[in-house]
């Protein structure tokens, strides 16, 4: 007999087949070897000799089955709630240009107006239609109105703020929300920069268009206190810049008594 096993013969093949379970079960602990099930299977069956250790070795490899049976549970409600969320965000965006929808524009100017009364500072919202879309629809293709609808709602994106949310609400009309806007000046010299960047040429696969924006502004708290006063005051304007001659913006002006 060896005389570095701390074991008579008899206890040896006790002491090596515990010695392959603890082996197994630290790998399984340590390494997350989820491939042990046949190898304590294998003890469990082939040292009758050993009845107690075989009863643990099987009893291990039925908690490893059970491990992955609810590891593979888990995968399974984790892919449930990430295609759901999925679900959700592609309901909440439009799938043409990928911006908010109405639902969203709406939550988001609520969300708004109630920072706005935390920060004390004005909200701005700017509804916007685009000039000569038709237009484009009619003489180059509804290809070619789709891609310039995407291509504006690039250039709005790079035009507002991270904090700022830009929505198409369908068509050609978009609605942006501008929270915690320093000063009226700045809401006006971004509409101003809105107005410029889309009178710029865009490029298409049928050729070049030319279009333009019109856009109305209006204030939360000055002109509305809720979102569908806010949002009809915005419109309002929208037609006053129409009305003006189209390309411009204006702000929301109350009718006159």
């Amino acid at each position: 007999m060896p005389t570095d096993l701390p074991f008579s013969d008899d206890a040896a093949p006790h002491a090596l087949l515990l010695t392959k379970l603890l082996t197994v079960a630290e790998r399984i602990a340590h390494q997350g070897d989820m491939q042990a099930v046949p190898e304590l299977l294998d003890m469990a069956s082939e040292h009758p000799e050993s009845p107690e250790l075989a009863a643990l070795a099987e009893a291990f490899a039925k908690l490893v089955v059970q491990h992955e049976v609810k590891e593979f549970e888990l995968q399974c409600t984790i892919d449930h709630l990430q295609r759901t969320k999925q679900d959700l965000e592609l309901a909440n965006y439009d799938p043409l240009t990928g911006l908010a929808n109405r639902a969203i524009a709406r939550d988001r100017l609520q969300q708004g107006m109630e920072q706005s009364r935390r920060s004390n500072l004005p909200l701005a919202v700017f509804y916007m239609d685009l000039d000569r879309f038709k237009w484009v629809n009619d003489n180059m293709g509804h290809a070619a109105g789709d891609e310039l609808l995407r291509q504006v709602s690039q250039r709005l994106r790079d035009a507002v703020r991270a904090v700022d949310t830009v929505a198409r609400l369908g068509g050609d009309e978009f609605l942006c929300i501008l929270p915690d806007m320093l000063t009226v000046t700045d809401a006006q010299a971004l509409a101003a920069r809105l107005v410029y960047s889309l009178a710029q040429p865009f490029p298409l696969a049928a050729g070049i268009a030319s279009i333009g924006t019109s856009i109305g502004i209006a204030l939360f708290p000055d002109h509305a206190d809720h979102v569908d006063g806010l949002i009809a005051c915005a419109d309002a304007a929208l037609y006053q810049a129409k009305n003006a001659g189209r390309n411009g913006w204006r702000l929301y002006e109350r009718p006159s008594a």
